[in-house]
């Protein structure tokens, strides 16, 4: 008789909420040049890039202590100057995730308030209230956030697939057509893209939580925790794409013109369809996964900043962690009320770091040392390490590139 593996499930779920947030909400705006077709293709190959980096991590994690995290590894295998790079990076990256977020949530609110009760709000106020009440919940406790998340987060599964039954009727299949010159849009979205599949931060404690001598079990839970998130994006390609048009009034080409937000992406949604029950959902949908998402990486900063400063966990040294982990991205929010995407590219340069650059030349140095002795290994031969290492480099430049201005988006 087949047996569930009840814990493998979970962990499995829990993968795929990692990645499922609000930064899929960026994905039709910088992928709408492309078409569904060449956007598909796109998020098919993040997919294997950041599934395939993430079972070289996991090599590299199970030559370790169980609980090592990537400042142990970057350490040992890298020196004083890996370790550095590595505490940047992910500090860089959370802070990054943090400034998209405010901004979004702002942006989303800001418009919802004025499409559902008629008050025009200033952005700076809605971004200071949300990251208040974000930062009350982080300085009450760990436990806090776990209660909240997990009630917002499974509210809102039922209400995205309520929203995509709902959506589907009214998708206008020219909108989802490729043109001629489609391909030359998806160097400008990868860099977003990888940002949608980012779990490798979760990793050492998947390894710790599950067992070290179930590398098959783990290796499992990685490639369908990510498949899940690829069929919802996937999903949600389909309806945003086909709703709002490429180019005309409302269109995605207007939201490039004018730096696009959240908030003006749902305001082009009421203005594309007469049932009122579609741009609801999906402001209700996005509105949740902006809190939630922000709940979880505001989270994973606050206790990044405290561990970086050595502060302790009194109420006073809580108090000073907070301003420092709230204070940076809601300045940049303010600043940059319409920067959302710009943000989560920003943070793709810190990620591709973290989840593509490091646990190539990570698992190339291990494998290099003579006393190493693997109990589980990745297919990977010296080809595929100079793949995935110049792919993360290329992903580096083209968001150089996009934040020049040298590479179209629609």
């Amino acid at each position: 008789m087949f047996a569930i593996n009840y814990k493998a499930v979970g962990a499995t779920l829990l993968i795929s909420g990692t990645m499922l947030g609000a930064g899929m909400l960026a994905l039709p705006l910088v992928s709408s040049g492309m078409g569904y077709t060449y956007a598909s293709l796109a998020l098919v190959c993040i997919w294997l890039l950041m599934t395939y980096t993430a079972l070289m991590l996991l090599e590299v994690s199970l030559a370790f202590p169980a609980g090592s995290g990537f400042d142990v590894m970057a350490q040992s295998l890298f020196g004083n100057k890996g370790l550095w790079i590595i505490n940047a990076s992910l500090l860089l990256l959370l802070y990054a995730l943090s400034g998209a977020y405010i901004s979004g949530a702002a942006s989303s609110y800001t418009s919802n308030i004025k499409q559902y009760l008629g008050i025009d709000v200033p952005s700076a106020v809605v971004a200071a209230i949300f990251t208040l009440l974000i930062g009350s919940i982080v300085y009450m406790s760990t436990g806090a956030v776990d209660r909240v998340n997990r009630v917002l987060f499974s509210l809102n599964v039922f209400i995205f697939f309520a929203m995509a039954i709902t959506i589907q009727p009214y998708v206008n299949q020219g909108n989802l057509n490729s043109t001629q010159d489609s391909s030359r849009y998806i160097y400008a979205a990868f860099p977003v893209f990888i940002t949608a599949f980012g779990f490798h931060g979760s990793i050492p404690s998947m390894v710790k939580y599950i067992g070290r001598d179930k590398p098959q079990t783990l290796r499992n839970i990685f490639i369908l925790g990510g498949l899940i998130p690829l069929l919802v994006y996937a999903i949600w390609e389909y309806c945003s794409l086909g709703l709002v048009p490429r180019i005309g009034e409302n269109s995605f080409l207007t939201l490039a013109e004018n730096q696009g937000s959240v908030g003006m992406f749902l305001d082009y949604i009421h203005a594309s369809t007469s049932n009122h029950w579609i741009p609801s959902l999906i402001s209700l949908f996005s509105s949740i996964a902006l809190f939630t998402s922000y709940l979880c990486v505001s989270l994973g900063l606050f206790d990044s900043v405290a561990s970086s400063i050595g502060w302790k966990d009194s109420k006073h040294d809580r108090l000073i962690t907070a301003l420092a982990t709230y204070l940076p991205p809601f300045v940049f929010a303010w600043i940059y009320p319409e920067g959302f995407v710009l943000a989560l590219g920003a943070a793709a340069i810190f990620l591709s770091i973290l989840a593509i650059l490091f646990p190539a030349l990570a698992l190339y140095k291990l494998r290099a040392r003579d006393s190493y002795q693997a109990g589980w290994r990745v297919p990977c031969n010296t080809c595929s390490f100079c793949t995935v290492t110049m792919m993360g480099a290329c992903i580096i430049v083209f968001q150089i590139m996009k934040m020049q201005n040298l590479l179209p988006i629609c």
